[in-house]
């Protein structure tokens, strides 16, 4: 783990191994963090004696030892059983808890492909591109993807699509939306794979995917004008002005550099949150 953790309880001279995530952990603290920041790959698998024993054994605490054991042979319910160990040390607010619990009580009887693709979903509303691509990638190589209906399938390759686009990799966006429309047929999905084109500015790519999937004349129609005003962004025309001024007005020259310089700092601080891990 890269990140410090204060921890309160004991520490253990042999870790617990989180076989899901190849991690060692070696405190009920780095057990609570892992929880906090993986609910989404939380199973069942989770609820076993070893963990129990190793919290008793360990960490010095058969109390909660004991109480987990419990849940595990009543086989009580994940968010139960989660709950007791995020509760057990402080580490975690009330705040985190309940968010957590009220989150695993929601997919805990979903299967792990579906849990994957909802971790990804929410990766990538956040905007952590960089993670969400290595979520759907990593589905999407796993044979669990083939329990989700082809539809969701397709959606998968369609958020994927859409990661790789806000990170201007349009090559690879365009890959994912054409797999993503085989599967799921959405119009959404076959019109960003035409808006991947345009921005690539491969008219000749255009061209082939119209023809490909017999696109409507009105629905090329509709793409291209969306692209047209999504181009006609107003930082895009301040800086094609000040590009323009630069080139053709010697009186201009300061001025435009000045305008192109900031509009192109902004771009590069938004691209670089964008890729942050």
């Amino acid at each position: 783990m890269s990140t410090l953790i204060y921890c309160k309880n004991s520490i253990a001279a042999s870790p617990y191994y989180i076989e899901e995530a190849s991690l060692n952990v070696y405190s009920l603290e780095e057990l609570s963090y892992y929880i906090l920041n993986n609910v989404y790959l939380l199973s069942s698998k989770m609820m076993n004696p070893e963990l129990c024993n190793w919290i008793g054994r360990e960490l010095k605490n058969p109390n909660l030892a004991k109480e987990l054991l419990g849940l595990v042979q009543s086989n009580a319910p994940l968010h139960i059983f989660i709950g007791h160990i995020l509760g057990s040390n402080g580490y975690s607010s009330n705040k985190e808890i309940k968010d957590a619990l009220a989150i695993i009580s929601t997919f805990e009887n979903k299967s792990e492909s579906e849990r994957r693709k909802i971790r990804a979903d929410r990766l990538m509303a956040s905007n952590k591109l960089v993670d969400a691509i290595y979520e759907y990638e990593t589905l999407l190589a796993d044979d669990l993807v083939k329990q989700l209906p082809s539809a969701i399938e397709g959606d998968v390759y369609h958020n994927l699509g859409c990661a790789f686009a806000k990170l201007f990799l349009f090559d690879e966006a365009i890959k994912c939306f054409d797999e993503g429309y085989k599967r799921n047929r959405k119009k959404q999905t076959l019109y960003c794979l035409l808006y991947a084109n345009k921005c690539l500015g491969s008219p000749e790519g255009f061209e082939e995917y119209v023809k490909k999937y017999q696109v409507s004349s009105e629905d090329v129609l509709e793409v291209e004008n969306i692209v047209l005003t999504a181009s006609n962004n107003e930082q895009i025309l301040d800086f094609d002005k000040a590009v323009n001024d630069l080139v053709y007005d010697d009186t201009a020259t300061d001025n435009s550099k000045e305008i192109i310089e900031n509009i192109i700092n902004s771009w590069k601080k938004e691209y670089i949150k964008l890729c942050k891990i």
